[in-house]
């Protein structure tokens, strides 16, 4: 039994009750009819589908892109998916002045400024020691984390020594960020725990860096920025992608499915 016949054996209404997709929108994919529907609104309804009844339609979405009824048709009932919650992740520009040095040389020339004589030369020695640190985490907070100041007087010959120092450590620049340029359905699992979410958006969002990601998308025109590298994709059909060890690789969907436990979504 193909998963379009087991479909047509649940029937329209009871698809409607479990996955609430419009129940015209059922019964057009049951009996083939796909001009009501837009390739986004298709694409969504498949995945749905092949995710809560454990079938593959990769046939049906054949015969979707080889008949006359795939352009977009405006003005259709739109559909209702989980979405996941959005982190917005908040940029701070940071200035750090580091100018203490300055004062302190200024001050301490004037309070230890000899009073010479023919007789006697004054002897005295100052050590200045100066650091900054100038830390930069992986939220771009910039602070300093020490200044530090040491007087020593000494005998001998008048010395006055300054050591600066400015430690600056780079800035962590991981990002995976997804910007679709037209609404659409989004598969995305965790490959840690393999939890799945999808959402549809046509706004882009942003990931997690650090971990590793499984995408399956209704279709490729999409744009990604990975790490400060910009990848753009333009694909009508279907599309699959890994996100591992901080790159990014395109799949097919037998790639994706061993991937993903054997599961096409």
């Amino acid at each position: 039994m193909t998963g379009l016949e087991k479909l047509q054996s649940i029937g329209a209404h009871k698809i409607f009750e479990t996955t609430h997709i419009a129940k015209k929108f059922v019964e057009d994919i049951l009996n083939k009819r796909f001009s009501s529907m837009s390739k986004i609104q298709f694409m969504g309804f498949i995945s749905i589908l092949e995710r809560e009844y454990s079938i593959d339609l990769h046939e049906l979405q054949e015969e979707y892109f080889k008949s006359s009824g795939t352009e977009d048709v405006k003005g259709k009932e739109p559909f209702v998916v989980s979405k996941q919650d959005e982190t917005d992740e908040k940029s701070v520009n940071k200035n750090a002045y580091i100018f203490v040095g300055v004062l302190i040389l200024a001050a301490l020339f004037m309070l230890f400024k000899p009073e010479s004589t023919p007789e006697e030369e004054p002897k005295a020695e100052i050590v200045l020691e100066l650091k900054a640190s100038l830390i930069e985490n992986e939220l771009n907070n910039s602070t300093i984390e020490k200044a530090k100041l040491n007087l020593n007087s000494l005998g001998g010959d008048k010395l006055l020594v300054v050591k600066e120092e400015i430690v600056v450590e780079p800035v962590h620049t991981s990002k995976f960020e997804i910007a679709p340029r037209s609404n659409l359905w989004i598969g995305i699992v965790d490959l840690d725990t393999f939890k799945r979410t999808q959402k549809m958006s046509s706004k882009s969002f942003e990931l997690d860096p650090d971990k590793e990601w499984l995408l399956v998308m209704g279709h490729g025109f999409v744009n990604f920025e990975v790490n400060g590298e910009e990848k753009k994709y333009k694909d009508e059909r279907k599309v699959w992608f890994a996100y591992e060890n901080g790159s990014l690789s395109k799949l097919t969907r037998s790639e994706y499915k061993e991937k993903n436990r054997g599961k096409a979504w």
